[in-house]
């Protein structure tokens, strides 16, 4: 029973890694993801770019964030929120300590990978910046209401 417990868990994990490989920096033959400073087709890494622009030539567009149908919830809501507006999430400042732990440099970093998934203040943050966009909402505004809701947090 153990042996089978850890060889699920063992593969379990290697299966997580080779999914988030990409994400995490890792190079590959069809290596055509966007480095964490990329957004609306600027990008600091020049050959990753490069990469992007022709899969975006053949019609194919680089996922800037997880694909949301893996989650469920008001988590599936937050990932959903930002495949559609990255540039709104972009802008805004992330509360829970991921910019100092993981590098995080804005809130659409966190949906790049699994960690909005696990992270209730991230959710809640895209959820606000959500409903306020749909309301017409400027960015300002949007930082303003993040910074007094969840600054106090962290």
């Amino acid at each position: 029973m153990r042996r089978a417990i850890i060889y699920s868990s063992s593969f379990a994990a290697i299966l997580a890694l080779a999914y988030l490989w990409p994400l995490l920096g890792g190079s590959g033959a069809n290596d055509n993801t966007r480095g964490a400073m990329c957004i609306a087709g600027h990008c600091c890494c020049t050959a990753r770019a490069e990469a992007a622009d022709a899969a975006a030539a053949k019609g194919s567009q680089p996922r800037l964030t997880l694909d949301p149908n893996q989650f469920v919830g008001p988590v599936k809501e937050a990932y959903t929120f930002a495949e559609q507006h990255p540039e709104i999430l972009a802008e805004l400042h992330c509360y829970c300590g991921c910019d100092k732990a993981e590098g995080h440099q804005n809130l659409l970093d966190c949906y790049r990978g699994m960690h909005g998934a696990s992270c209730e203040i991230c959710t809640g943050e895209a959820l606000l910046a959500k409903r306020m966009s749909e309301q017409g909402s400027p960015v300002d505004q949007i930082r303003d209401a993040i910074r007094r809701n969840f600054a106090q947090d962290n």
